[in-house]
């Protein structure tokens, strides 16, 4: 008898668009997968390469470390800060330490920080950015100061807040010649007759920080040469330069060591910090509630460590080349090193430029193009502001001269920008005293 016929069962087939659907989902999950993986054996590796790298500069940097002599700081001292929250991140220790052996340290913070436009944007929660809303975040700064410096002792008349804006000092200064900024720093440096002003890196990433550089140095030395002021001792604070501080993030237990190529351009000094003065520091810098952003509070962490350093720097006519810290993906705009050569005769008789001019030349890291700026801002206390295009020569550099009547101390502020932006500063002093090679 014959077997009946077994029906087979049918499926109904999916569409097309779902089958692609699916398989685009899987390769998104293996990628995901993948990624992950790698995260995993690549984010350990970064961890002991930076910790193998601050072994390395540990070595090199100690011998170039001595104590900071607190005795030799004098009975007033005055920090300048760019920013409000850089006078916590590089000296609230040497603030605790002052105010252990009797010192009130004055703290003047040039810029209100309003330039901070993604803080504006997540702390208060605002799309469009309106005048009120930089006013109200202005405020916010300034009680996150008061707060921060009222922990480590200091009184709200202790720290005066100048009040330029953030977005248009570097290119008030650079290419207006605007001197608000050096009246106003000289004005309260000739009230306060401070024994040790201490003021951002000359060496400094960020253009604000080098740009108050430049106008302290010529704020001191202008009251220096009309006798209004005694020749303070002149210290510098680094908080911007490639990596450092090395490893980033909180490490309490590890040193704050300077940059390996910087430490031939100044004497390097130390102030160990004990532990609670670490504590009142982090306590400090955790009232400034507006900069804990992912991206930024890492780094603002890396500077609670077990000691704060400071340069006196030493009378270079060269800024050194970062050959592996370069300072903008955008290596046209990237200041690599800025020379100033002086005539010979002014070599062994630093008074005034006479027949030969001063010349200054700047070397960016990719190639200079017509679309940017690139140029020197010359201060000099005899002579006008003056803002000077820097043009091309054949070596690939860029240069130019400075007036025969131009006289010392001169401080020379080479720049880079766009649009009217300025994106990159390098100012290098030349004071009036014996100079020495890099």
């Amino acid at each position: 008898m014959p077997l009946p016929h077994r029906r087979l069962k049918r499926f109904p087939r999916r569409p097309v668009f779902l089958v692609s659907r699916r398989r685009r989902r899987q390769r998104l999950w293996r990628w995901l997968v993948c990624l992950t993986l790698l995260g995993l054996v690549i984010l350990p590796s970064i961890h002991w390469a930076n910790r193998l790298v601050y072994q390395q500069q540990r070595e090199l940097a100690h011998p170039f470390l001595q104590p900071l002599p607190l005795s030799q700081l004098g009975k007033r001292v005055v920090i300048i800060a760019p920013h409000p929250d850089d006078e916590t991140l590089g000296c609230a220790g040497l603030i605790q330490r002052l105010k252990e052996i009797g010192v009130s340290p004055f703290i003047l913070v040039v810029t209100q920080g309003d330039g901070f436009d993604a803080a504006i944007h997540l702390k208060l929660r605002e799309v469009r950015i309106k005048p009120e809303d930089r006013e109200r975040f202005v405020h916010l700064r300034e009680q996150e100061t008061l707060s921060g410096m009222r922990l480590l002792g200091l009184l709200p008349k202790q720290v005066v807040f100048l009040g330029f804006s953030e977005r248009t000092l570097a290119a008030n200064w650079l290419l207006k010649g605007d001197e608000t900024p050096l009246r106003q720093l000289t004005y309260w440096l000739e009230r306060l007759q401070p024994t040790t002003v201490i003021l951002p890196s000359r060496y400094d990433d960020h253009p604000i920080h080098s740009v108050v550089c430049s106008i302290g140095w010529a704020s001191l030395l202008h009251l220096e040469a009309e006798g209004r002021i005694a020749r303070p001792l002149i210290l510098e604070v680094l908080i911007h330069y490639g990596e450092f501080p090395r490893p980033q993030g909180l490490h309490p237990r590890l040193e704050l060591l300077p940059p390996t190529d910087l430490l031939p351009t100044a004497r390097w000094f130390t102030l160990p910090l004990s532990s609670e003065e670490q504590e009142k520091k982090w306590a400090a810098l955790k009232c400034y509630r507006t900069q804990q952003l992912p991206l930024t509070w890492r780094f603002l962490k890396s500077f609670v460590r077990q000691n704060e350093i400071f340069a006196a720097p030493l009378p270079l006519l060269v800024q050194p080349d970062r050959i592996w810290e370069p300072r903008s993906f955008l290596t046209s705009l990237d200041i690599a090193q800025v020379s100033v050569f002086l005539p010979p005769q002014t070599q062994t008789h630093l008074t005034t430029l006479h027949s030969s001019p001063l010349r200054v030349a700047l070397r960016v890291r990719g190639r200079a193009m017509d679309r940017f700026l690139y140029g020197i801002h010359v201060w000099s206390p005899k002579q006008p502001i003056r803002s000077l295009p820097l043009l091309p020569i054949p070596n690939g550099e860029l240069a130019t001269s400075l007036p025969a009547s131009y006289g010392l101390p001169v401080v020379v502020t080479a720049f880079t920008g766009y649009r009217g932006h300025i994106l990159d500063v390098a100012p290098i002093i030349v004071d009036g005293v014996d100079h020495e090679p890099l």
